[in-house]
């Protein structure tokens, strides 16, 4: 099966630091691979995000990525096989410029992701209604339910209007279907590669280390856990919710190291020796987990949402509190950070604890490696096209 494929997503391409940017690049990637014509419309870099810069132009060209300016305030270049186009999607005429490259695209699959401006899905359903399919990697940018960052009727009408919805996880299925009143098809989309793995785990070296310190992720719980184990190597990953009073946070730690973030999430893990991710809202699925767990790396994590799922029944799930509305913004509750220090301390005091739940983690992530190869979503476009 050949076809042209156009992903349209509200999220940077590359650099792809977050779970949904990322499972959709590598997803259009193995496409390419297997012969379909695949082009990315996604939202234009900003260096405005982070100090370091990861999504400025200069980053992107830094990869070796040859950059196309278009006179439309577009910038186009090719990466692993795919064509891709980022545009501002905050100007006036957005939603025109988005539909004309849409007709010129004439693709034989439409898929969009986090529209949440509402910026590609009219366009996607005005040009191929029948072959729509709407990818859901986070609630938050869904326009209903208690998850969603804005509710939005019209927004909401236009996903049922799609051929088909594809989700992540059983979590997220159910949200879709109480919430949204949708139907949805789980497809684990193919973000960790074939292996092998280094096991890099070892019980008595290496970082504590959380990806992607902000409040939503867990922050406070991160820094406690530093602050009590004051000997310990801790290691952060800022990606897109670490701003400048996150680092300021994590700097004033002297057991904490920053890491650079790299698409190669391999490198990033090489020296963990435990991953935590706390995160104090739900997710959709929480593919870092496994990341870790193929590297024989124990995770702790707080499990809510998919994360539970990610974990495979092999890491290690601590309840937490999640933040709560007040007049300053969302506001982490107090937690029971007595359950993360045994928990943890346990992994740094007991190397054949330690060892169980790396083999036994390694274990569940490679069983669960066949789910994720690419030819179940050709299949599933196929079965859709019958």
């Amino acid at each position: 099966m050949s076809a042209k494929i156009l992903l349209l997503q509200d999220a940077v391409h590359l650099p792809s630091f977050g779970g949904g940017n990322k499972a959709n690049r590598l997803l259009m990637r193995e496409l390419a691979a297997l012969g379909f014509e695949c082009t990315v419309l996604a939202r234009l870099p900003s260096s405005e995000r982070s100090r370091a810069g990861p999504f400025s132009l200069a980053a992107l060209a830094a990869r070796g990525v040859t950059i196309r300016k278009g006179g439309d305030g577009c910038l186009s270049y090719r990466h692993e096989g795919v064509e891709a186009t980022a545009m501002d999607l905050t100007l006036p005429d957005a939603l025109a410029r988005v539909g004309e490259i849409v007709e010129r695209a004439q693709p034989d699959w439409i898929l969009v992701s986090d529209d949440h401006q509402a910026v590609f899905l009219e366009s996607a359903l005005r040009c191929r209604p029948d072959r729509v399919v709407v990818l859901v990697h986070t609630h938050f940018h869904l326009p209903f339910g208690p998850e969603a960052g804005k509710v939005n009727v019209d927004q909401h009408q236009r996903m049922r209007r799609a051929r088909s919805v594809v989700v992540v996880s059983e979590y997220s299925r159910t949200y879709v279907r109480e919430h949204g009143g949708m139907d949805a098809t789980i497809i684990r989309f193919p973000v960790f590669g074939r292996g092998p793995f280094e096991c890099v785990g070892r019980p008595d070296a290496g970082f504590v280390t959380m990806i992607n310190p902000c409040l939503f992720k867990g922050l406070p719980i991160f820094l406690d856990l530093a602050d009590h184990f004051p000997d310990v190597a801790f290691a952060a990953v800022p990606t897109w919710g670490a701003d400048d009073p996150v680092i300021d946070a994590l700097s004033l730690r002297h057991n904490i190291a920053l890491l650079a973030p790299d698409d190669d999430i391999g490198a990033v893990l090489r020296d963990a020796r435990v991953l935590v991710a706390p995160s104090l809202v739900p997710e959709t699925f929480g593919y870092v987990a496994i990341d870790a767990m193929l590297r024989g790396v124990p995770v702790m994590a707080s499990g809510l949402g998919g994360q539970r799922e990610a974990l495979l029944s092999a890491g290690q799930i601590i309840p937490v509190g999640p933040p709560v509305a007040s007049s300053a913004g969302l506001v982490a509750p107090p937690q029971d950070l007595s359950t993360w220090r045994t928990a943890l301390r346990a992994l740094l005091t007991d190397a054949g604890s330690y060892r169980q739940r790396a083999e036994a983690g390694r274990e569940a992530a490679y069983r669960f490696l066949a789910e994720t190869d690419v030819r179940h979503f050709v299949g599933y476009l196929a079965a859709l096209k019958d």
